[in-house]
């Protein structure tokens, strides 16, 4: 086997690895954040550390189209804990309610989860 194959076949070997070792995280959505009219907030929702933000903001349009599709602002926040994850969905929509903007805030009866891989067409810049 020549140098160059060896090499292919570890550089595959540790892609591999390194997509396995991404770490559970949590997440949700903010859509429509600076002005309103409604803010959307999605559920908590469970990811890896491999999703960036364009592919999340991609996943949440999917899931929730009839809120997020047409968000003029849209961020995502991360969490290590769902505990976490869960205090500042709280803590957001009462900051958002001293601003007197409406609050629309998902719930789902089970937590979501994101593909085990990103799709390739979330690749482009979040609108």
């Amino acid at each position: 086997m020549g140098s160059k194959q060896i090499l292919a076949a570890l550089m595959f070997s540790f892609a591999a690895l390194a997509a396995r070792a991404q770490n559970t995280i949590y997440g949700y959505a903010i859509g429509n954040w600076r002005n309103g009219p409604v803010v959307e907030i999605s559920p908590l929702f469970e990811t890896t550390e491999m999703y960036t933000t364009p592919h999340l903001i991609a996943w949440v349009r999917q899931q929730w189209p009839a809120s997020f599709t047409d968000t003029t602002d849209i961020d995502v926040q991360r969490f290590a804990t769902v505990e976490e994850g869960a205090e500042s969905r709280t803590s957001l929509k009462a900051k958002y309610g001293l601003r007197r903007l409406q609050v629309h805030e998902w719930s789902a009866d089970e937590m979501p989860r994101t593909p085990a891989v990103p799709g390739k067409s979330a690749m482009g810049a979040p609108r």
